[in-house]
């Protein structure tokens, strides 16, 4: 069975300033630094909701705070 993997679409400008104060905001409520363990684990979960397609400023900071993992997709 064949898996096509399609390439990724590039992340925006915009689309970082959401996801730095997110996590920004999730470091100052949970006492973390951003390149701490938990901030870059944290950093990287915001990433691959956004892949995944949830976009929402709201959304992705309740994901976090409830520390939903991605699914598979």
């Amino acid at each position: 069975m064949w898996k096509t993997d399609w390439p990724k679409e590039a992340v925006s400008s915009e689309t970082i300033v959401v996801l730095r104060r997110i996590l920004r905001d999730w470091c100052d409520e949970r006492g973390h630094l951003a390149d701490s363990r938990e901030g870059s684990r944290t950093a990287k979960l915001l990433v691959s909701w956004c892949e995944f397609g949830v976009t929402n400023e709201d959304e992705l900071a309740r994901l976090i705070r409830e520390d939903i993992l991605v699914p598979d997709a």
